[in-house]
């Protein structure tokens, strides 16, 4: 996907007529929450045609990390701008229940570790799990924080004795998988398929129409199984860290 250009001047103005178009300077936006999270200052940029480097730098001081997302690579060299994650986005639309599975249902209980360990496992390709200047636990931080609020918003479901589970968020007739993860001796057997289908009914059943999940793209087994249950990739996105 790439963005929309400009519509060309169809007549030639006066020179002393013509608006004179400046670079526009990047907009970062701060993000409390993960600036709370995290104890620094944290935001993001979504990069758009006029991209500058040396513009986004001076605009990124104050900030500790910036995330920047693009959705076509960016040139930099020499910079403490770093390629971090390609995130891949799959849509589908929800036409019919599948069979229900006995195997997997809704949790309303507390935190255990176990969940805990299965939020943590659904993380492994994540930026926040990847990148080694993430140093004060951040990524668990994080991922607790995830959990917590799907179980606080009951949107997780759970497979028969712990040995995975999906957490699913439903806005209007939209819903998204956020975790999704199986338990390292429970794999090959079938769980992740499982699960998404058991989150597809969960949706249903609370009238969403459609279903998003997104992914790195170096998680080939996730890519193959959205693929394999009929999922259509819609967005690829360049993720970059900038650290001071």
């Amino acid at each position: 996907m790439t963005t929309g250009q400009r519509d060309n001047v169809t007549k030639e103005q006066p020179t002393s007529d013509r608006q004179v178009l400046q670079p526009q300077k990047p907009m970062i936006t701060p993000l409390p929450f993960d600036s709370s999270l995290f104890g620094y200052a944290v935001g993001k940029c979504m990069v758009g045609e006029e991209w500058s480097q040396s513009d986004f730098l001076e605009a990124a001081r104050s900030f500790r990390l910036v995330y920047l997302f693009s959705e076509e690579p960016l040139p930099i060299e020499n910079s403490p701008i770093q390629p971090i994650d390609l995130r891949l986005t799959y849509f589908k639309n929800l036409k019919r229940q599948n069979a229900n599975s006995a195997e997997i249902h809704s949790y309303a209980g507390t935190l255990t570790e176990n969940l805990l360990n299965l939020a943590l496992e659904s993380g492994v390709f994540s930026r926040f799990h990847t990148d080694p200047n993430f140093v004060n636990l951040e990524f668990e931080k994080l991922y607790q924080r995830w959990i917590e609020k799907a179980l606080t918003q009951h949107e997780v479901l759970l497979a028969k004795n712990q040995a995975g589970l999906v957490t699913c968020s439903i806005a209007e007739h939209d819903a998204q998988i956020g975790l999704i993860a199986v338990q390292k001796d429970q794999r090959g057997k079938g769980w992740g398929k499982k699960l998404i289908q058991a989150a597809e009914n969960f949706a249903i059943q609370k009238e969403a129409q459609t279903m998003t999940i997104a992914t790195q793209a170096a998680n080939l087994p996730a890519s193959a199984l959205y693929k394999s249950l009929g999922y259509q990739l819609i967005e690829r996105k360049y993720i970059y860290h900038f650290w001071r």
